[in-house]
């Protein structure tokens, strides 16, 4: 029986406090007050002001002994398009001291409290997507992070459920051993991105965790950075200047004058940039489109023009103003018909014309041709993804789409 350390190690609550020693809290009136997700039971704090309207997701874990608020600094430097939500550990340790599984420090190494260490995993994965569904935000646009324990979790999530997230970064953390019964498949992992940043003189966990982590994310095929730093158990501002850089590249921020493009399976909305002043649904979605049309009984050609007609009937309610507006998407559809269109998975733009010619070749298929005589999906979400795109374009007068990662 492992003995478990009920207030864990006074290292690491001294470095919890020489964490806000080091990041000088925001005012709490720069954050929300507590919220409770009936689903997970998790509390979290968002940075305020939040956007009306996110079109990113960030997700901050403090490390054994903080709170939520530890690293609101960092959150206070987040693009203001990116909704950052601060949670609080599932664990009471004493006043305003939380963490997210028990543990104890022995010989052999850290002795972890496996099931409290998945109980906390599962609930933020539930947090992450009750999140995304109220805010409408994209697996592809939300992030995971977090210092030392906060890390820990951070790559759980990362690993066991890459389809929540984009990436995940751990800072002075490491990736438990324990996690390897679910793991996700080196297939789902394929689109995960992951930063590790540590402390080259870490006393609270040596950096030789850090490169555990490299070594297994490589057998893994997870893409990932590894940034190693003087000091010790801490965020220094090189490490936090890092993160940023990092958490910009995969979560480019949207300009306040376009539109993102979600196509979702029940419904595709245009949503503003962060100023979040629109949210609009614009016809069904990739699901509902195969279902109501292109997979009923009759010829292609005719349900391809049905399904355009569906289209074009929530196309044109759309407000004048949006026309002629900057798109940007994220949506693994338009990634499909890209690619069709001959260009390779680093393309950042996606244009009107591009789309045209895929059209002009799908159209061939419904009266006949082979798809794959067109070197095109012989898939229906493949065509709606397709309709959908091309109506947008042409009734908004979108000359191109800017496609992110």
């Amino acid at each position: 029986m492992v003995p478990i350390e009920l207030g864990l190690s006074m290292r690491f609550f001294i470095a919890a406090k020489a964490l806000s020693s080091t990041w000088k809290n925001l005012s709490m009136s720069h954050l929300s007050s507590l919220i409770t997700d009936p689903a997970s039971s998790l509390t979290y704090r968002v940075c305020e002001p939040a956007p009306a309207r996110p079109s990113a997701l960030l997700v901050l874990l403090h490390g054994v002994g903080g709170n939520e608020t530890n690293l609101a600094e960092i959150a206070a430097n987040v693009s203001a398009d990116t909704l950052v939500v601060l949670a609080r550990g599932r664990l009471t340790f004493g006043p305003e001291q939380y963490a997210w599984f028990r543990v104890a420090f022995t010989a052999a190494g850290p002795q972890i409290v496996a099931s409290e260490a998945d109980e906390s995993r599962r609930a933020l994965i539930g947090l992450i997507r009750h999140l995304q569904t109220v805010h409408r935000i994209d697996a592809a646009r939300t992030v995971i992070a977090g210092f030392s324990q906060g890390g820990i979790l951070s790559a759980s999530v990362g690993l066991s459920a890459p389809e929540s997230v984009k990436g995940f970064a751990v800072l002075a953390g490491r990736i438990l051993p324990e996690l390897e019964p679910v793991l996700a498949s080196r297939e789902r992992l394929a689109g995960l991105q992951a930063l590790i940043a540590h402390g080259r003189a870490d006393d609270k966990l040596p950096v030789s965790w850090a490169e555990r982590a490299h070594a297994w994310l490589e057998d893994l095929g997870v893409k990932h950075e590894l940034r190693l730093y003087p000091g010790g158990h801490g965020i220094s501002s090189a490490m936090a200047l890092d993160f940023h850089a990092w958490l910009n590249e995969h979560l480019p921020p949207v300009a306040p004058n376009a539109l993102t493009l979600n196509l979702g399976p029940d419904e595709v909305s245009i949503v503003s940039g962060h100023a979040g002043d629109t949210c609009l649904r614009i016809g069904p979605g990739i699901d509902a489109l195969v279902r109501e049309h292109l997979a009923q009984p009759g010829a292609l050609a005719f349900k391809m023009e049905a399904a355009i007609s569906a289209i074009e009937d929530e196309l044109a309610l759309v407000p004048k103003a949006l026309h002629h507006a900057t798109v940007v998407s994220s949506s693994p559809s338009l990634r499909g018909v890209a690619r069709a269109a001959g260009l390779d998975e680093t393309a950042t733009v996606l244009s009107r014309e591009a789309v045209e010619r895929v059209f002009v070749r799908q159209s061939a298929v419904a009266q006949g041709r082979p798809a794959a005589y067109e070197g095109l999906p012989d898939d229906l979400a493949f065509v709606a993804g397709l309709l959908l795109v091309r109506e947008l374009m042409h009734h908004l007068d979108i000359e191109a789409i800017s496609l992110t990662t």
